[in-house]
């Protein structure tokens, strides 16, 4: 396995646009180390006042080619993985810096934590779960691999049997962990969701019973199986999953490969040598298939997305200058989370906003997916302060996030809409289309839809709303809700 060496890059003076980035002598900045094609870490350190400064860096860093793993805004630092031709260019582009400081391992002491989930250990988990709870479970494979590995779905709910008809009137919540393979620490959060609520229920706590009679949680632990396979026996900084042309592997960015926004903003690339390559068209991949085949198999009312790093609370959209129908309440939702978790180092809590505020454009990504899919309303953790970090901060890192999902799912179940549509000309439930004429879409979204038992569900914060329910042959009825910070609940009959 390559080494990674960590290197700090101190830029002198502040970089108010790219123009200023080929403005000093490229003599000071001498980063070149070991051989050519040698994967290596720089952290880049920037005098910053925001994150939105930062997005400026890292948004040109993008833009060049590069491989932007994270950051720190806090402390001004930018961690770019690259080789010595990148540094190289860095050079040409007379990019000012000095080296302040060095650490690592030394070429072939690089050493992965065992202890961390692979796809072997996730699926083992699962299938433990599922045998030990299967009263409150049901394990689904929702695909297969471009290496033929199982991609695992597990569901949380009082009402697991798929035949059951009272599934289709709860709401669904998504949990998804390591779209990006070297991102260990998001299977360990989505794990953890399982764990947690089914050992309380195990131990009769009745905090979440409540909750899995009224919705079905789904935990997507590990969805690059491929990829993370090879950041345990290949290459520990792999980001994307394992799509080759037979000769070489040079995969495709899964968060940048769903069917919504696919290629629409330039927040991706077209070259399979990019670390965001968006593959050859929307939806084009196994991993990609699979979380989009379950999220039309429930229809989500909300999902969240963990991935890392940077210590942020992202909701759509990713292309620069748009935010959706629904940004009032999104921000909202996704501020409140934030200040629940606090920062690794202490120094203050995550950061909420939107993918193209605090980092970088961002297309085809399954945060905007979800929403512009279904509406749901969709949020993407950015966790800890590196890809890998000591696994001894695992306890305390899932134990903040367990604070932080719980909020969320007791703040949307508090401002849960649900609907009932019938047919008053066969009294029988009715699939229909449904319109929340306060909430303008304008980029594309799917029109709200019920299920196949007549089932519709919104997060709405207080407030009065003007809904029209239309059927397939064209009748249709408004009517008016008024959400008060509590559940609601209307049967809506067609004649």
């Amino acid at each position: 396995m390559k080494a990674i060496i960590t290197k700090s890059l101190m830029i002198l003076g502040v970089i108010a646009s790219s123009a200023a980035l080929t403005t000093a002598s490229p003599s000071r900045l001498n980063l070149i180390t070991g051989n050519q094609g040698q994967q290596v870490r720089y952290v880049m350190t920037v005098p910053v006042k925001s994150p939105f400064e930062m997005a400026r860096y890292a948004g040109w860093l993008r833009q060049q080619g590069y491989d932007v793993a994270g950051y720190r805004w806090k402390k001004g630092e930018i961690e770019v993985i690259t080789d010595s031709a990148g540094i190289l260019k860095l050079q040409q582009t007379k990019l000012k810096g000095l080296v302040t400081a060095s650490k690592g391992l030394a070429p072939g002491q690089e050493k992965m934590d065992e202890r961390y989930l692979n796809p072997a250990k996730v699926e083992q988990k699962l299938k433990a779960l599922n045998a030990q709870f299967p009263q409150w479970t049901r394990l689904e494979q929702i695909g297969t691999s471009l290496q033929g590995r199982a991609i695992w779905a597990l569901l949380l709910s009082t009402t697991p049997n798929a035949r059951d008809a009272r599934n289709l009137e709860k709401p669904s919540l998504i949990f998804d962990g390591m779209h990006h393979a070297r991102e260990l620490m998001t299977s360990e959060i989505v794990m953890d969701v399982a764990e947690s609520v089914l050992g309380t229920l195990a131990r009769k706590d009745r905090q979440w019973s409540p909750v899995l009679e009224r919705w079905n949680i789904w935990v997507v632990p590990m969805l690059n199986v491929d990829g993370n396979n090879i950041v345990w026996t290949q290459n520990s900084m792999w980001r994307k999953n394992a799509r080759g042309d037979g000769k070489n592997t040079f995969g495709v960015d899964i968060n940048r490969n769903y069917s919504f926004n696919w290629n629409k903003c330039n927040g991706s690339s077209g070259s399979q040598g990019g670390q965001d390559y968006r593959g050859p068209s929307g939806g084009s991949e196994p991993e990609t298939q699979a979380l989009m085949k379950l999220g039309q198999l429930v229809q989500p009312t909300a999902s969240l997305s963990y991935h890392s790093y940077s210590e942020l609370v992202l909701y759509p959209y990713g292309c620069r200058g748009v935010v959706t129908g629904e940004n009032a309440l999104i921000s909202k939702v996704a501020t409140e989370v934030a200040k629940i978790l606090p920062s690794d180092d202490g120094r203050g809590t995550y950061t909420p906003g939107t993918p193209w505020q605090l980092l970088y454009s961002v297309d085809g990504d399954s945060m905007s997916y979800m929403f512009g899919e279904f509406g749901a309303l969709a949020l993407t953790f950015e966790v800890n302060q590196e890809f890998q970090p000591s696994y001894d901060i695992k306890a305390a890192t899932v134990a903040k996030h367990r604070k932080a999902w719980a909020y969320f799912l007791n703040r949307i179940d508090q401002n849960l809409l649900s609907l009932k549509v019938v047919d008053g000309r066969t009294n029988q439930p009715a699939m229909a289309q449904i319109g929340v004429l306060n909430i303008q879409q304008t980029q594309g979204e799917k029109p709200f839809r019920t299920n196949a038992a007549g089932s519709y569900f919104k997060v709405l914060d207080p407030g009065a709303y003007t809904i029209l329910v239309q059927l397939k042959d064209g009748r249709q009825q408004q009517i008016q809700v008024q959400m008060n910070g509590q559940p609601q609940s209307q049967t809506v009959v067609i004649n």
